[in-house]
């Protein structure tokens, strides 16, 4: 991953959904991540916070008592904690960045691997 250059564009567009690539790792302790969502993600809740930016269309981040719309070029950090889950209708690319220990594919939540 060291001084490569990377259009997350491109690479989203070819992932399956809800498999993030890792683009870059930062301090071996966090990492910047790219992923295809669409549909709802489960419900889940980290130790550590979590940031989204919306790179194409939109997406919500559902929280137990609140809905947080974000458009294209918007961004969000959910506070630790928070019991949170991403959904979209339409297929949106979307940059994370959190520490490398919080884990977001689908692979890691098995009871709705096939669903998502």
């Amino acid at each position: 991953m060291a001084n490569e250059k990377y259009d997350v564009h491109r690479i989203a567009s070819k992932l399956q959904t809800y498999s993030p690539f890792e683009v870059a790792e930062l301090d071996k302790e966090y990492v910047i991540r790219t992923a295809l969502f669409k549909g709802a993600f489960p419900w889940h809740v980290h130790e550590l916070d979590e940031f989204f930016m919306v790179l194409k269309d939109k997406i919500d981040i559902e929280m137990k008592d609140s809905k947080v719309t974000l458009n294209e070029e918007e961004c969000l950090k959910v506070n630790s904690g928070i019991k949170h889950r991403p959904y979209c209708k339409q297929e949106a690319i979307m940059l994370l960045v959190m520490n490398k220990k919080i884990r977001t594919s689908k692979a890691d939540f098995p009871e709705v691997k096939d669903k998502l």
